[in-house]
């Protein structure tokens, strides 16, 4: 799902060569030089008691897996919640409370659950449990993001003691992917119906089956999770006793955290902090399914005329920001969807993508366009995470060369909870014309965030609406041959870009960063739905 990320941040790879295995590097756009990408690192052997790790977007507002759907729940609740399936390397779909699925015809999936897989509380999960948790997401009252899997959902029931069953109302070939995520993450019924709203909250807590368990939630201070020495994969150990979750927002104080030992590590570590960790700890960079990009969010303001959004796309200073903003660990995007998320069909992707017109900066044609549209010279509110300092100074520069075209926009900074409310209640979103942010894919499939702009969608934010886009997406989704599909995506793809619902900027690393006691954690984009802390320990 489109769902917001902190961007993966700029910076030469410091101290790393001797702990990972390593591909990449070379120049990148600006001159600057690509980090070295790190797929490999040695695995622990030393039990650790107490890890601290920082949340580099502030405290979550819940820790319910319906509602993870925000990088600081996500990377929590990854370690607690499970669901059907995982993601192995590779994005390999891998069993967890389900051992195997039927798909006996285009409609039907039958999932064989786990027999002996319990909550933390010891009781046996149940096909009731895993039915009541997938329909708790379909919710409307809940207003979980993940429900925009089951737009062709037709029922789900127990069939068996160990079985349930999945029917489509239509073929869509990303149903299975989402398996591995949130949307079926399983909760205990009893536990959560007695929670009611308490559910996911510091005083009621969750219940799951992963290898952590929720400890205890000081609210403002931190999250700790304890290790859940019952889980059922016995064939891994984790090295790690105790995480304890912490949120600090503020990029300098997390570098002066990070760089006295006070916290252990954080996910996307700010700029600046990258000399002070120097020769402190690992610093490393992974492939990234991650776009940085400006949606519009109001089609009755400035936005709504075509030439105010060709203008914006024409006055960024891409060259500036992939070189000097994020260092050479960025390339700009010629369209929503970074290559790195191409996952078949490459050659069909790549032709399509190299015949997109370059992302360049042309303020000449940026002015004309305003010159010629009254609209356009209207006030524009451009919305960004404050917490981000990356994206702070890439709102700052559209801001400043929009004056220089003519164009007036005015920046609203975000915190971490007002961030958060923007991608659920359009009452977050009323005022806002424009919103900087870093999304990600969840799988290295383009039909999944192209999807979401079809009509009616619920990232739709803005209410796009093309019938020839929508037919393409939906005759993608129900095309299983992949050079076929990639065929109809890239035409979906050509729409959008030449309409502009959104403005692709650039595509960057994720980056990891822990200290020299500790070794184990490869920097993958999946982090945010696989229980990584269990790779994580001692030297």
């Amino acid at each position: 799902m489109a769902r917001p990320l902190p961007a993966a941040l700029a910076a030469v790879l410091l101290g790393t060569t001797a702990l990972a295995g390593c591909t990449g590097g070379g120049t990148a756009a600006g001159g600057a030089s690509a980090p070295a990408v790190t797929t490999s690192v040695p695995a622990p052997t030393a039990q650790v008691g107490t890890v601290t790790w920082n949340s580099a977007l502030g405290e979550p507002a819940s820790l319910d897996p319906a509602l993870s759907s925000i990088e600081s729940a996500s990377t929590v609740v990854a370690n607690m919640c499970e669901g059907l399936f995982t993601f192995g390397p590779g994005y390999k779909s891998e069993p967890a409370l389900a051992t195997s699925v039927d798909h006996p015809d285009p409609l039907t999936y039958v999932f064989h659950l786990r027999k002996g897989a319990t909550f933390w509380d010891g009781k046996p999960v149940t096909p009731e449990d895993v039915v009541y948790s997938v329909r708790r997401v379909l919710n409307p009252a809940l207003g979980s993001s993940w429900v925009g899997w089951a737009a062709h959902m037709k029922s789900i029931e127990p069939t068996g003691a160990d079985r349930v069953t999945l029917k489509l109302k239509q073929p869509d070939v990303l149903v299975p992917s989402f398996f591995a995520l949130p949307s079926f993450h399983v909760v205990e019924k009893a536990f959560a119906e007695k929670a009611g709203k308490a559910f996911g909250t510091a005083k009621g807590g969750v219940m799951c089956t992963g290898p952590y368990k929720f400890g205890a939630w000081t609210q403002g201070q931190n999250i700790t999770l304890t290790r859940n020495d019952a889980w059922w994969n016995t064939a891994v150990k984790p090295k790690v006793k105790d995480l304890k979750f912490t949120f600090i927002a503020d990029p300098a104080a997390q570098t002066a955290a990070l760089a006295s030992g006070d916290v252990d590590g954080q996910f996307n570590v700010p700029r600046p902090a990258h000399k002070q960790l120097s020769g402190k700890g690992h610093l490393l960079y992974g492939q990234s399914l991650a776009p940085t990009f400006l949606s519009v969010l109001n089609q009755k303001g400035a936005l709504g005329d075509p030439a105010a959004r060709q203008a914006l796309q024409a006055l960024i200073d891409y060259k500036g920001i992939t070189g000097s903003v994020y260092q050479g660990t960025a390339q700009p995007l010629r369209a929503l969807v970074p290559p790195a998320a191409w996952g078949y069909a490459g050659d069909v992707y790549k032709t399509a993508y190299d015949a997109l017109p370059e992302p360049v900066q042309d303020l000449g044609k940026a002015r004309k366009l305003v010159a010629g549209s009254p609209r356009a010279k209207q006030k524009i509110v451009l919305a960004y995470s404050r917490a981000i300092d990356e994206e702070s100074r890439i709102a700052a520069s559209i801001a400043d060369t929009a004056k220089q075209a003519g164009m007036n926009v005015e920046l609203k900074p975000l915190t971490g909870e007002q961030f958060g409310a923007m991608f659920a209640s359009p009452a977050a979103r009323a005022g806002v014309d424009l919103f900087l942010s870093t999304g990600y894919l969840d799988f290295p499939e383009p039909l999944e965030y192209y999807q979401y702009f079809t009509t009616g969608s619920f990232y739709n934010f803005a209410g796009y609406s093309d019938k020839e886009y929508d037919a393409a997406v939906a005759s993608a989704l129900g095309t299983a041959g992949p050079a076929a599909r990639a065929r109809l995506i890239v035409k979906a793809q050509g729409i959008m870009t030449r309409d502009l619902p959104t403005i692709p900027i650039a595509t960057q690393y994720v980056n990891v960063y822990y200290g020299a006691r500790l070794t184990g954690l490869v920097p993958r984009q999946d982090y945010l739905y696989t229980p990584w802390a269990t790779t994580l320990g001692g030297k």
